[in-house]
């Protein structure tokens, strides 16, 4: 190579070495690190998670073709529910199913709300309030509940005394999930139906002054508005749960107390050898829901068979026991002693009704590990189907364990139907809800599958 053409090559290698030594500076301290000082490269770009748009449910569920009962008095054929997370979303034919929807088929197959015990114990329920700091979401009682039907109940207990009082919950059986089986606390207050003069006298008074608190809370909006120092009025002292009541947080149970009828006390589920009458007790429970201008619920009245126009007058409710029996007045049998008949009649009158089973003869109260047939977490639909004994409809008779439950519980803004905006708290059932032979398929709380009859111990066995 002649001296003239190797300098100019020699410059370009020169050249290249240069750009070839100064990449990694470039990448160190250059426009590829503007921070400068590290020597990792730059971060791969990551792809964000898909955000979920706000109050649009993360995942639904739809159980398809079956028949709902939707505890209402309804049923639809061959229709489909559909949940989106723990709510039910729509019920009908031919809903429009979300992408990613996890479809149960159940044609063939019953579909209902889950059963509504309003009264219970066990199955994992804490023992006092705060509720949510003792249920138990693992006890095995809670399966074998949810194997007959039962979603939620009424934990501890309504009071008894001259004013509302009480300690109680509403649990549901949303096995494994700790928040999610507190429904509501203190949504149930209980009293004395009768009282001495000077307690009704009490209560007159601390009525009339609850009345008056609500009434200056109505009024202190304009005061607030001529004067911005203004401050809100005070609860009278001893209003409180008058005020509970009132504003529809609670419930108001009257416990007639004739003849050993509070059902969180011992005694009997037959009472042999009385013809106790309560109709007294009733008369002075509707005189109390006058006071209030709110209804209030009677617990296991006898003689309300009697009187249903004057119960629903004041928009009361009853919880009927039907296997308790009170015989009739031989010089009056007529109008005296229990009425299998009662639910139907009360029924026709307006009155929700929800039912109880008798108090059991080995001690314990309401659905639990007490007692016999319809005592115990087997069968709780025995006492509805005492009801269609009585005459009521069957369709009816699931109220009693579904929304007119709830109602008498005061959560039936929540559970005891299957209906938009409700907890998805679901059975799939074999056959008719309240008949014997049938089995739970599926039950489902809080939008989750919850018991598999193929699953666990208590049916699989058995197949139909």
């Amino acid at each position: 190579m002649r001296p003239a053409m190797r300098t100019p090559i020699l410059a370009c290698l020169a050249a290249l070495l240069l750009f070839a030594v100064d990449l990694p500076a470039q990448r160190r301290g250059g426009r590829f690190n503007r921070g400068g000082g590290g020597d990792a490269p730059p971060p791969e770009p990551r792809a964000e998670a898909p955000k979920t748009e706000p109050g649009k449910p993360k995942s639904h569920l739809a159980i398809v073709g079956g028949d709902v009962y939707l505890g209402t008095g309804q049923r639809i054929t061959g229709a489909s529910v559909l949940c989106g997370d723990d709510k039910i979303l729509a019920v009908g034919h031919n809903l429009q199913l979300p992408e990613g929807t996890t479809i149960l088929d159940v044609k063939g197959k019953t579909v209902c709300p889950g059963f509504v015990c309003v009264i219970g114990n066990g199955m994992g329920a804490g023992r006092s309030s705060p509720y949510v700091d003792s249920v138990n979401p693992f006890d095995p009682e809670i399966k074998q509940a949810l194997a007959a039907g039962i979603t939620s109940f009424l934990a501890g207990s309504p009071g008894g005394g001259a004013l509302p009082t009480g300690d109680s919950a509403v649990i549901k059986l949303a096995y494994g999930d700790v928040a999610g089986m507190v429904l509501q606390e203190g949504s149930v207050l209980g009293m004395n139906a009768q009282l001495s003069l000077a307690d009704r006298d009490r209560f007159k008074d601390l009525v009339k002054q609850a009345k008056a608190h609500k009434q200056a809370l109505a009024d202190f909006a304009q005061k607030k508005a001529a004067d911005a120092n203004a401050k809100p009025p005070q609860a009278p002292s001893g209003t409180e749960k008058i005020l509970d009541v009132l504003n529809g947080k609670a419930r108001l149970w009257l416990q007639l107390g004739s003849g050993g009828m509070n059902p969180f006390g011992g005694g009997g589920g037959r009472r042999r050898g009385t013809t106790n009458q309560d109709l007294t007790a009733i008369q002075d429970a509707m005189e109390i829901a006058s006071e209030l201008g709110v209804g209030v619920v009677l617990v296991k009245p006898v003689s309300a068979w009697l009187c249903p126009a004057d119960i629903a007058a004041t928009g009361s409710m009853a919880i009927l026991s039907p296997r308790d029996r009170v015989p009739p007045d031989p010089a009056d049998p007529e109008h005296t002693g229990t009425n299998l008949a009662a639910g139907g009649i009360l029924a026709a009158a307006g009155i929700p009704v929800a039912v109880t089973c008798p108090i059991g003869f080995f001690g314990g109260a309401g659905v639990g590990t007490n007692g016999l047939l319809g005592q115990d977490l087997n069968t709780p639909t025995v006492d509805a189907c005492f009801t269609v004994r009585g005459g009521l409809d069957d369709r009816k008779a699931l109220r009693t364990l579904t929304l007119d439950a709830a109602k008498i519980m005061g959560v039936d803004q929540r559970i005891g139907s299957l209906e938009p905006n409700k907890d998805a708290d679901i059975l799939i059932l074999d056959g008719d809800p309240l008949h014997y032979r049938t089995f739970v398929a599926t039950a489902i709380v809080n939008g989750k599958v919850v018991y598999e009859k193929s699953k666990e111990p208590f049916y699989s066995h058995i197949q139909r």
